[in-house]
């Protein structure tokens, strides 16, 4: 059994989302911004803390309907008809959640509170989670109510409420009128309309607790907050017991600690309390053994010095107030030096604290020790699914072992007797855990299979939905089974970075002297775009319309800086030259866009023709254009001598002697220009020149280069489509 999909709808700019989940490891990547964070927070909400939601977790497209339908409260209160259509109105813009779950037929015992009917043999079944108002005829009265007195005492002033929206987000308003509701939906969806994309029958509601036998949901969230002791934010019936706990901790460090000038009557106590100590430690780490050593699986203390981790049993008056243990390392077990926890740096502090969380969360699932005896449903059994939520694991983590930790996070949550078969390693069918992280970092990527990724691609308002919306795009639709293209985008990926999940735009660059030359093209002259998250991309022209399913599934705008890569007739390298049916041999600009082959139309297709759109993906294709040189037409084949042409006359390129007589010689009609600088850029090591033009530009900060024009048109396009999304 596992949980094949959500699909959530109303929530934040989540307005309509379906989320596909991999049977064990799902991993949310995206821009900033893009619904992460909202999507691990809303599966939270939905499944484990009903009461979390608040009134602005609610799409904004639906505050001005919600707002609406006050004004038709106050206008005329409604009858009974009227009230039970207002009810439903306002169900339908609250936030709700659809689960797929798939189970086998000989699983029917599990699931027999949840099928759709008695000819059921396996397959899905589907549940609803909605928020509904719970006394629809109170929650119009109390607010009717309430906007008279503002109506006859406001005047200038703006009282509370000033709308339903204000009414329901101020004190506990929103908890107290809605709450969720459960239902079974049935297999079969009716065709798609304009206002419901799909339409499933309500077949009849559940018990609230009914999915909680069935899921087990546990999250760790980004926000850890290492390193403090006491929650002075915390809501709820046990906040003032915290304050007075550390209250009386203050007090009893300052006046009463018999550790501090002793006195006689506590050295026999001290003495009881130190043997305690030695005793209770010895069995806490006997006890710690067998998790202390899964840690080491993840790589801590791993080499280098670092101290491997022990427990030691601190029991005093404030140990007893505070009921905690502390925790030390210990660099050599046979010397007594130790370090208190705080020493230890964020990151391995935070590796500590995720590992214990998820051997935590595998135990109490699996009612290992005293959480059989702690767990209030386990008369209920065991539950069948166990899903845990993990955002952001990459925070002070290192590099390396964020790879490590996450390639070995499922791993920890299967190990145990009755998860995983300890000889063959096999995962075991009665339970599944499915894992489901949210991340920025691209080292965590590189150690995954991309059909475990869900991309959440940011959109701009349209006529569909009426405000900035995120989808989803599942990627194992391109790579569960990749063709050619796929495959080498896929490895070339992983052989460079994989930011490009993660940035606000793309670009591609044709070779190393751009990918070094570019990013500081963009700091002189694009100060606005240096603003912007930015993936550089170096694959040549014949690779890059690889990319192009990717590009369009993620629809990131990307700029494509490549190269004319001209070829005569025999396909053999040449310069450009027009009317001698000169073609290019570059792939992307036949292939992708603009897609034409001879050279005459590139090099006459005009500015406003090289951006487009890939499958609504704005893109943008450049590569050299005709220069204008001493009143003569130049045409270039690649970066390096664009670069020249365009700065032709500065002291760095004329110091070269073969460029210097290219530029008589242009001059006097003896060699074209193009023929000159294609003769130079073949005999040049690509690689030593970008490097001497970077170090010439290091050696004194006065010392510049201007971008070739084909690529300031295409930064100066970047920039602005980059704003437009801001």
């Amino acid at each position: 059994m596992k949980i094949t999909s959500f699909v959530l709808k109303n929530y934040r700019r989540l307005a309509e989302v379906a989320l596909v989940l991999d049977d064990k490891k799902t991993v949310l990547v995206g821009a900033n911004n893009s619904g992460k964070t909202s999507c691990i927070g809303a599966l939270h909400t939905f499944l484990k803390s009903p009461d979390n939601l608040k009134f602005r977790d609610i799409s904004k497209r639906n505050w001005k309907e919600i707002r609406k339908l006050g004004e038709q409260v106050e206008g005329k209160f409604p009858d009974s008809e009227e009230i039970e259509e207002l009810s439903s109105t306002l169900t339908k813009l609250l936030p709700s959640l659809d689960i797929e779950i798939t189970a086998e037929a000989s699983e029917a015992y599990k699931v027999r509170d949840i099928l759709p009917d008695l000819e059921w043999c396996g397959g899905a079944l589907l549940v609803r989670i909605t928020y509904e108002a719970v006394d629809i005829i109170k929650l119009c009265r109390e607010f009717t109510d309430v906007r008279g007195v503002v109506s006859k005492h406001g005047g200038e002033a703006s009282l509370w409420p000033k709308d339903l929206n204000d009414f329901l987000e101020k004190g506990r308003n929103f908890s107290k009128y809605i709450k969720q509701k459960h239902y079974i939906l049935s297999k079969e969806a009716e065709p798609a309309t304009e206002t419901e994309p799909v339409i499933r029958e309500i077949l009849q509601p559940l018990k609230s607790d009914t999915l909680k036998k069935l899921i087990r949901v546990d999250v760790i969230s980004e926000q850890r907050g290492l390193g403090t002791e006491d929650n002075t934010d915390q809501k709820g019936p046990y906040s003032e017991k915290h304050r007075l706990n550390k209250l009386l901790r203050e007090y009893y460090e300052r006046i009463l600690n018999p550790d501090d000038f002793p006195e006689a009557d506590d050295l026999k106590v001290l003495g009881q309390q130190q043997k305690l100590e030695t005793d209770f430690t010895d069995r806490l780490n006997t006890q710690f053994e067998a998790p202390l050593k899964e840690l080491e699986d993840m790589g801590y203390p791993g080499i280098g010095g670092n101290p491997t981790v022990e427990i030691s049993a601190k029991i005093s008056g404030t140990d007893a107030l505070q009921k905690s243990s502390s925790v030390r390392y210990r660099f050599d077990k046979t010397e007594e030096e130790f370090l208190p926890e705080s020493y230890l740096g964020l990151g391995y502090q935070n590796l500590i604290y995720l590992t214990f969380r998820l051997l935590e969360f595998r135990d109490k699932w699996m009612r290992v020790g005293k959480s059989a005896f702690s767990e209030s449903d386990i008369e209920e059994g065991i539950e069948p699914i166990h899903l845990v939520l993990l955002e952001e694991p990459e925070v002070n983590l290192h590099a390396q072992v964020q790879r490590v930790f996450v390639s070995k996070a499922y791993n920890t949550l299967r190990n145990h007797a009755d998860l995983r078969d300890s000889e063959t390693k096999v995962d075991r069918p009665e339970y599944q855990t499915q894992l489901v992280i949210s991340t920025h970092s691209s080292h965590i990527i590189d150690n995954i299979d991309f059909k475990d990724l869900r991309y959440f691609r940011r959109n701009i308002a349209d006529a569909s939905i009426a405000m900035d919306y995120t989808s989803i795009a599942n990627m194992s639709e391109l790579f569960a089974k990749p063709k050619e293209e796929l495959q080498f985008v896929r490895k070339h990926l992983k052989l460079t970075h994989c930011d490009i999940f993660f940035a606000d735009g793309v670009i591609f660059v044709e070779g190393q002297a751009e990918r070094l030359l570019v990013p500081e093209f963009i700091s002189k002259n694009f100060p606005q775009l240096s603003k912007r998250y930015v993936s550089m991309l170096e694959v040549n022209g014949a690779h890059t319309h690889k990319y192009k399913d990717l590009i369009e599934m993620l629809g990131v705008t990307t700029l494509v800086l490549t190269d004319l890569d001209s070829v005569d007739e025999q396909g053999k390298s040449c310069f450009p030259q027009r009317n001698l049916n000169r073609k290019t041999n570059n792939d992307t600009l036949k292939k992708w866009h603009p897609k034409e082959e001879a050279i005459d139309d590139l090099v006459d297709l005009s500015k406003d023709k090289h951006a487009t759109t890939s499958q609504g993906t704005p893109l943008y294709i450049a590569y050299q254009k005709p220069t204008n040189i001493s009143d003569k037409e130049v045409l270039s084949r690649t970066f390096e001598d664009a670069l020249i042409l365009e700065n032709f006359e500065n002291e760095y390129f004329q110091k070269k002697s073969r460029l210097k007589d290219a530029k008589a010689a242009h001059e006097n009609d003896s060699k074209t220009l193009s023929e000159s600088l294609f003769n130079y850029v073949k005999d040049l090591k690509k690689g030593d020149f970008a490097f001497d033009c970077l170090f010439h530009l290091a050696d004194n900060e006065a010392n510049s280069f201007n971008p070739p024009e084909y690529i300031s048109d295409g930064l100066a396009w970047l920039e602005k489509q980059l704003s437009l999304k801001a």
